[in-house]
């Protein structure tokens, strides 16, 4: 494949869209623990909805 224009990636390997989106999936899953490990995504969970609070 040594007629491959200038710019063209390699028809081998991940595709950029694929890293992007991995990327992108792990940055949010990343902000999710650390809102979690912080307390700052607030109190959530099943005894939130049950009556008699906690």
């Amino acid at each position: 494949m040594a007629d491959q224009a200038e710019g063209q990636g390699s028809s081998t390997g991940t595709p950029r869209w694929v890293k992007v989106v991995g990327l992108v999936v792990a940055l949010l899953l990343v902000t999710f623990v650390v809102f979690q490990v912080t307390g700052l995504a607030g109190e959530h969970g099943p005894g939130r909805h049950l009556p008699g609070g906690r």
